[in-house]
């Protein structure tokens, strides 16, 4: 009899899962495609002049990114590099609680994070203690991230 109700309860959890509801391979297709959009904006616009004149380095990498319940992929990993220091972009999933996706910036000063929210909009975490500031990633504010996580 319990094992019985065991199964039932379980037929009740798996019913109602969204797991099963959601086409994880277009999230996950998706998300590399805005990783790779803020990308182009970070160097084709914000950083432009300094890559020109040679002050800032950019190569790329891919990082191996496990979330469940999408099959582990790769996703694309920004380094800037001016001098003997590194900033690195380190994606780190989609699969977030209030954001669509979220990229660590780090660098040797400590680590910055960028979230995706709605509508493809690129935030900075400003703070989340006592509540979530967020401040739109313009070239403002990359110019702060990276300041915060680079040695002065």
């Amino acid at each position: 009899m319990s094992a019985e109700k065991i199964r039932e309860f379980f037929q009740e959890k798996k019913s109602k899962s969204k797991i099963g509801n959601v086409d994880w391979e277009a999230k996950k297709d998706a998300w590399v495609q805005a990783i790779e959009k803020l990308y182009k904006v970070i160097t084709d616009q914000y950083l432009a002049p300094s890559i020109a004149e040679g002050t800032v380095t950019v190569s790329r990498e891919e990082e191996l990114i496990e979330e469940y319940p999408i099959r582990p992929y790769k996703a694309p990993v920004l380094i800037l590099t001016v001098g003997d220091e590194k900033a690195v972009f380190l994606p780190k999933g989609t699969n977030i609680v209030g954001a669509t996706g979220r990229i660590g910036l780090r660098g040797d000063m400590g680590e910055r994070t960028i979230v995706r929210q709605l509508g493809d909009r690129w935030c900075v975490v400003e703070s989340r203690i006592p509540t979530l500031k967020l401040t739109p990633l313009n070239e403002e504010s990359l110019l702060a991230a990276l300041k915060s996580v680079m040695r002065l």
